[in-house]
């Protein structure tokens, strides 16, 4: 074989290989033509992947057709699903046989919302448990014993988020505070589209219980429903804002039991300071406010920082504040905390 048929020959294999490894091809509304592997899309731009300018993101809106040489799966706007191979021909119009319906369909851009879109898991489970101990010995002995915790169950388009703690403090072998509060809360997404939480707009609905034994409180029972606005929810940032009637039920040990609706107002958020370190700052209140008597009301925030160790440990500094504007006789309208605590994440 002569240099010029051996060069000819490598070349061709070399055409070869590279449209069997790069075999998809896009075209443009102004007649551009760009090849490379379709990978997905994201934010309405279809990422092709090339061996020229790596990942290229591509507006759907400019794009006229679309042909590749391995199925790829297409949610189209009346949220059917189909996958198989796309073939284009001159024009806008594209075919695409399917995996189950080995018939034709004809196609156009504008049909197409999502290529193969990523797999989202049936149930994504979340949480951390933290604890803290603190004992002195000398002219005071004291012990403080704090735990709290939260689980979160994720669907693909709900959550049900559990919330608790306890705190309790010995002086000198005698009680000096016993706290605890549980909360449970499910929250169902409107026209959520196949994406864990991508929708903004949620109905919640939920229960709280609360004890403290030093503010006579023996019970204190809320429950609620009402719409909840997530306004931000990645990687680095979530902050959603509830709002909605409750009603709240209070059984104290010496005081008078009480009972009334409430209006309801809640935040919740979350954000990584330093994305290289996780380095996380925290803040949640919720306000109850009685629509009977508006002196009574019932505020309750925790705000600090989680400060990542190794693996999945955690520290924390917390500061809790907690108001009860009616409280019960003999006891204080306002509650402070400190807490600096370690835990697990997962």
């Amino acid at each position: 074989m002569n240099i010029l048929a051996r060069h000819s020959f490598a070349t061709l294999l070399c055409l070869v290989f590279t449209q069997s490894v790069w075999g998809d091809e896009v075209v443009m509304n102004n007649g551009d033509r760009l090849t490379g592997s379709v990978k997905t899309t994201k934010d309405g731009k279809l990422v092709l992947a090339t061996t020229y300018a790596g990942d290229v993101n591509i507006a759907l809106a400019d794009i006229q057709r679309i042909s590749t040489d391995k199925p790829v799966k297409l949610v189209l706007d009346d949220e059917t699903r189909i996958s198989g191979l796309l073939s284009a021909t001159d024009g806008t119009a594209m075919k695409i046989e399917g995996d189950v319906d080995p018939e034709l369909r004809s196609l156009t851009m504008s049909r197409i919302v999502a290529v193969n879109p990523p797999d989202v898991p049936k149930l994504k489970i979340s949480g951390e448990l933290n604890a803290g101990l603190e004992r002195d010995r000398g002219n005071t002995d004291e012990d403080d014993y704090y735990i709290d915790g939260e689980i979160l169950f994720g669907w693909i388009d709900s959550r049900l988020r559990i919330r608790g703690d306890g705190n309790l403090e010995y002086t000198n072998n005698d009680k000096t505070t016993e706290d605890a509060e549980l909360g449970i809360k499910y929250d169902y997404f409107f026209d959520n589209d196949d994406y864990i939480f991508n929708e903004k707009w949620y109905l919640w609905n939920g229960v709280l219980f609360e004890h403290d034994k030093f503010a006579d409180l023996n019970l204190r029972t809320s429950i609620g429903l009402g719409p909840g606005y997530q306004v931000f929810d990645t990687e680095r940032t979530q902050l959603s804002l509830e709002a909605g009637p409750a009603y709240v039920w209070e059984n104290f040990d010496d005081d008078e039991n009480n009972d009334y609706a409430a209006a309801r107002w809640a935040l919740d958020f979350k954000h990584q300071l330093f994305k290289a370190w996780k380095l996380v700052a925290f803040h949640n209140h919720s306000l109850s406010w009685s629509i009977e008597e508006t002196s009574d009301y019932v505020f309750n925030s925790k705000t600090g920082l989680s400060i990542p160790l190794f693996d999945n440990l955690q520290a924390k500094l917390q500061f809790n504040f907690d108001r009860d504007n009616t409280p019960a006789d003999n006891s204080k309208k306002n509650d402070f905390e400190t807490l600096v605590t370690g835990g697990y994440t997962w």
